[in-house]
Formats: C-alpha cells, sequence, structure tokens
C-alpha cells in the first residue's frame, strides 16, 4: 500500500503521482514571481531570485539547516503535497518568530510539469535531491525526478559550476540516477574527497526525515555529487 506519515491525527501520503492535475497556481514565466514576498531579507541582500533548490523539500527540515549554512543565499523548496507544503509554512513561520529562516521559504510544485516555469538559465547555484519516490515499477520509471529529459531542464537552471546533490536509501534508484546524470555531457560527478567536508553534504546525509529515518531502521544511504559543466569540458571516463 502507500506509504504514510502520520502528522497528528491527519495521513499525508508519502508521494504523490505528479501526472494528477490539481490546481496550484503556476508562473507564466520566471520572471513573473515576486519573490520578495517569499522572503524577509533587506534590500542590501545581493541575491535577488532564490539560487539554492530542494526538489521535493517534504516538511523541510533540509530547506531550514541550508538557510542557516547559506545565510547569504535564498533557499526555496518546491513541494507536490499541499498538506506537506502547509506544515513546513508553519515551521517557517515558527523559525521565523526566532530570527531565523528569513531567507528560506517554500513553493507547492509540481516539478514534474512546472519546473521551468520558477527558474531562469543559471540561476541556481546548487539543486538538491533527497530521497525521491523511488517509483519501483518499470512502467513507472519515467515519473522517476532524475531522468534524461529532466536533467535538461536542471541543466537549464544550474550555473555552470553549480552543483547537484543527490541522495537515497534504495540502491536500484540510486543506480539509475548515476547511469543518467554520468551519461549526461553537462553533469560531472566529484570525487568523494572533493565534498566530504561539504557543509551541504553533511546536512543531506543526516538532516531530512528519511535520512533519521534510514539511521534509526538502520539502512544505507547512497549519495552522489555532480558538477554542472560546459558541453565540452567534461572529462572523459
Amino acid at each position: 500500500g502507500m506509504a504514510h506519515v502520520r502528522r497528528g491525527r491527519k495521513r499525508i501520503r508519502a508521494h504523490a503521482n505528479p501526472f494528477s492535475s490539481t490546481d496550484m497556481t503556476v508562473p507564466l514565466q520566471p520572471r513573473d514571481i515576486d519573490w520578495k514576498k517569499h522572503f524577509i531579507v533587506g534590500e542590501e541582500f545581493k541575491v535577488k531570485r532564490p539560487n539554492i533548490c530542494d526538489v521535493g523539500c517534504g516538511f523541510g527540515n533540509l530547506i531550514l539547516t541550508l538557510g542557516g549554512i547559506l545565510p547569504d543565499d535564498l533557499v526555496i523548496g518546491l513541494e507536490i503535497r499541499p498538506q506537506a507544503v502547509a506544515i513546513v509554512k508553519e515551521n517557517i513561520k515558527k523559525a521565523r518568530e526566532g530570527g531565523k529562516a528569513k531567507n528560506v521559504s517554500v513553493i507547492n510544485c509540481n516539478v514534474m510539469k512546472h519546473f521551468a516555469h520558477y527558474f531562469l538559465k543559471g540561476q541556481l547555484d546548487k539543486i538538491f535531491f533527497t530521497f525521491p519516490d523511488p517509483h519501483f515499477k518499470k512502467s513507472n520509471h519515467r515519473r522517476r525526478i532524475i531522468n534524461q529529459a529532466f536533467l535538461a531542464y536542471y541543466a537549464f537552471a544550474l550555473r555552470i559550476g553549480g552543483l547537484c546533490y543527490t541522495i537515497t536509501d534504495v540502491k536500484d534508484l540510486f543506480d539509475w540516477q548515476v547511469s543518467h546524470l554520468d551519461a549526461h555531457p553537462l553533469f560531472e560527478r566529484l570525487p568523494e574527497e572533493d565534498y566530504k567536508n561539504d557543509e551541504c553534504y553533511k546536512a543531506i546525509l543526516t538532516m531530512t526525515d528519511e535520512a533519521k529515518k534510514v539511521d534509526r531502521l538502520g539502512g544505507s544511504k547512497f549519495a552522489a555529487v555532480y558538477r554542472r559543466v560546459a558541453p565540452s569540458n567534461k572529462k572523459a571516463k
């Protein structure tokens, strides 16, 4: 059956079908978004649009953590489930009452349909895919958030030199993601040496609800970090 998360008395689906239609409002193009509404940072704040994105941010633990690690950046979480978004908004509000999370926000977004509506070319410095829906059935592999078609969108939004972080506890999904990223001309896998001390990498290993659950259950985590490269700069394997 479907995995559910109990929050209080309400059950929230662990995943949603990215191909079903819902009534979320979508900007026609990235320039239509008034990002000032999303963050409470002053005019002197150098970054004007979110440059850090967590795709499928769940209940928001990672984006709240990233907001602290990256105080000069604007962090946006994208999440398809409205009930999860409501919880994230509540968590951000609480954090802001304590003076934190001014640079963190969340949007109810169907990434598979609308990702391109949110980001200009090269807008992002970092993009995160943490514990995405594995879509085990072969017929559902097209729903996997990292696939050949979608890597073009992510590559467009990520600046050259920007980083893509991935983590999952499902080995089959990890192998799938890595094989697609490895095959793509605009992504190059980094050796672990390069990121093992990166605070954002440490955060994906420990700071999401899923990571904590995997630790509790004694499961394994599989992570990889990729750099966005210019078309001809990928090192030959």
